[in-house]
């Protein structure tokens, strides 16, 4: 895990689970993301 770099101190693997968990990358930006549009879905 890498932390403390240019993302400050959210390693990339905490990201991720983040968005699997909130929609976001911390649960502090929920409210400034949207649902994905149709086109964006795999």
């Amino acid at each position: 895990m890498v932390t403390g770099s240019r993302n400050g101190e959210l390693s990339l693997a905490d990201a991720r689970l983040n968005f699997s968990i909130y929609g976001a990358s911390a649960p502090r930006y929920q409210e400034l993301v949207r649902p994905p549009r149709d086109d964006e879905r795999p």
